[in-house]
């Protein structure tokens, strides 16, 4: 009798299907290609997205965002307790000291997948991120698509998505452009959030991430907004931290109190700005 364990074929393929999209977005085409690679054989689009179907019955969240199959949400994350999200933050922040290649990577991907409800690093940092809503609207407006608001009173509005950002009371609010103008929308509002292939805009979407390394005694007691997402803890104890959502003047006018604890890494005209404010703060004094 054979030792060899017996694999149900079309699970396995059901399966690699599903880890081909936690690598990254791919268009069908993409899909067939790198499963005839894995695993041999023919493969069609009809067979594979009936493997896709199969992913969606199980309740994984996949969405197609500008032409590609993109891996928003797996369900079996929703339930995380707060320990568990306090294991899976300290695996990102050891993941770059790891010696197998690629595992860093791999694991950053991994977890870039996941729904978590916060994260709380060993210096006592706690920050909400990675909201479902927010992950897809933000695709939306990195593909440049429209989306269909759907509101827990049943009403469904298409609209430009054009950034979230952070309104005056310091809420994340989606910022977008109906067919009666541009509107801010609390996401608590809305139920879900669909995604077309609607490729008309009205207004062009600029990135405005900051990124920012803060040092010590700042960094030791540093306590993350909840529009801020820790990147990396540095091994002297220095962190990286992400910041998409706040405006950007208030937000540069708040990391120059910081004072030499504070660098402002990307992009580079963000940097630029910082330093024109700090000289022009200087000259108030000269």
């Amino acid at each position: 009798m054979s030792s060899n364990p017996k694999i149900n074929i079309a699970s396995y393929r059901v399966l690699n299907t599903l880890a081909c999209l936690f690598e990254k977005d791919m268009e069908m085409n993409e899909i067939v290609n790198e499963l005839e690679k894995r695993l041999g054989g023919s493969f069609n689009n009809f067979v594979v997205s009936k493997y896709v179907h199969t992913c969606k019955c199980c309740g994984i969240d996949i969405q197609k965002v500008d032409g590609k199959y993109s891996l928003v949400g797996v369900p079996f994350v929703e339930k995380l307790s707060e320990n568990e999200s306090y294991l899976i933050n300290d695996l990102r922040t050891n993941a770059d000291d790891m010696k197998t290649p690629g595992a860093s990577k791999l694991i950053n991907k991994l977890i870039g997948k996941l729904h978590l409800p916060m994260c709380k690093a060993s210096n006592g940092l706690k920050s909400s991120e990675n909201f479902r809503l927010i992950k897809l609207f933000d695709k939306a407006c990195t593909a440049q698509s429209d989306v269909d608001f759907i509101y827990r009173n049943g009403d469904v509005k298409r609209c430009s998505p054009v950034q979230v950002k952070l309104d005056d009371n310091d809420n994340l609010v989606f910022n977008a452009v109906f067919d009666d103008g541009p509107k801010e929308v609390n996401p608590y509002d809305l139920a879900d959030v669909r995604l077309t292939d609607n490729k008309v805009r009205k207004i062009k979407v600029v990135s405005s991430e900051v990124i920012y390394e803060l040092k010590g005694k700042l960094a030791q007691r540093y306590q993350l907004r909840e529009h801020e997402q820790l990147i990396k803890k540095k091994p002297n104890g220095n962190l990286v931290i992400s910041n998409k959502y706040e405006d950007r003047e208030k937000l540069l006018r708040r990391l120059m109190r910081y004072d030499s604890l504070c660098r402002v890494m990307k992009p580079d005209n963000c940097a630029d700005c910082m330093k024109n404010l700090i000289k022009d703060t200087l000259a108030n004094y000269s």
